[in-house]
């Protein structure tokens, strides 16, 4: 059995459970089209008219993770073991298989592609906020992980019956932020970086593509939507959807041409699940103090931190030129 458990001296959570058993080998890719029958059955999927459900004819298509780390069967069971805290893992581990091509990458993926992946993503939060157990929703990309066993492109949805940590710091940072200026801490720095510049890669009618000012790797990036709004799930329009799916598949292609092709680690923030309070009043300004984002760590494995504190040797004025100039 494996469970939730906080560390009340740091108020952080960690999930313990066994070792998991080491899956079947598959020679081919079990995400390709064809092989449907060697992964769970099918979450959801776009389709082509007249193909059936659990076959080969999608284009994006979400099955749960073979081993997840939290299931929607379990109970959720809150409780204390005498001054610790316990949760039970409730919640959802599913993967999105982004298109059929093995091959392709967030680079030579089409605006096209991105925008049904973007589709799914809002599709797949919407549907498990219904969910009262279900308090906080990651999505998830990796590229060139270490040690990954599937190349074939996809992105990972957790779903979690608690908030998840660093999501945590950064809706208090943005509620003190609020409640001192009465303004959102990320309108604030989209109005700080337009003026700027500095640290600007690219603008467009809804986004604002950037280097943090205090990037912690370097080629961190936010991408910040400008019109403000606190859930991804519910801002999508398709005017939106295309914008984004555009700039991601420029900027893609920047960060190959410019950085060589790097691993990255992409992770799209959404406001927590509003039903599913613990306490009264708990996100009663989220609305107005949050705002959803998407923040690209490039080669997160080679992170550098002393104390704790991580150290950046590329000054993000100089990581957003070089990737201003890669642009496609």
């Amino acid at each position: 059995m494996s469970d939730l458990r906080k560390d009340p001296t740091r108020g952080q959570w960690v999930l313990v459970r066994p070792a998991p058993a080491p899956l079947a080998r598959i020679e081919e890719c079990p995400f390709c089209p064809g092989n449907e029958a060697f992964t769970p059955p099918e979450i959801a999927a776009y389709r082509k008219e007249g193909s059936s459900r659990g076959g080969a004819g999608w284009s994006v298509r979400v099955i749960p993770e073979a081993d997840p780390y939290f299931r929607v069967e379990r109970e959720l069971i809150r409780e204390g073991v005498g001054m610790y805290d316990r949760i039970s893992p409730r919640g959802a581990t599913e993967l999105i298989v982004e298109c059929p091509g093995h091959d392709e990458t967030p680079a030579t993926m089409t605006p096209g592609q991105w925008e049904q992946v973007l589709w799914m993503y809002g599709e797949r939060i919407r549907d498990l906020k219904r969910d009262a157990a279900i308090r906080d929703i990651l999505v998830t990309r990796r590229y060139r992980k270490p040690g990954s066993r599937i190349t074939h492109p996809y992105s990972r949805l957790i779903a979690i019956p608690i908030i998840f940590d660093d999501v945590r710091r950064k809706l208090n940072e943005c509620r003190e932020y609020y409640q001192y200026k009465r303004r959102c801490l990320y309108c604030d720095i989209v109005r700080q970086e337009l003026l700027a510049e500095d640290r600007l890669i690219r603008a467009t009618e809804q986004f604002v593509l950037l280097v943090p000012y205090a990037a912690r790797l370097p080629f961190e990036t936010w991408i910040l939507p400008r019109q403000h709004a606190c859930a991804y799930e519910r801002a999508l329009t398709s005017d939106l959807v295309l914008d984004l799916a555009e700039l991601l598949s420029g900027y893609f292609k920047a960060v190959g041409r410019g950085l060589g092709d790097p691993s990255f680690e992409m992770t799209l923030f959404t406001a927590p699940n509003q039903q599913a309070k613990v306490l009264p009043g708990e996100w009663a300004t989220i609305a107005d103090d949050y705002h959803w984002h998407l923040e690209v760590s490039v080669a997160p494995e080679r992170a550098t931190r002393v104390g704790g504190i991580y150290v950046n040797e590329t000054p993000p004025e100089e990581a957003a030129a070089r990737l201003r100039n890669a642009w496609p």
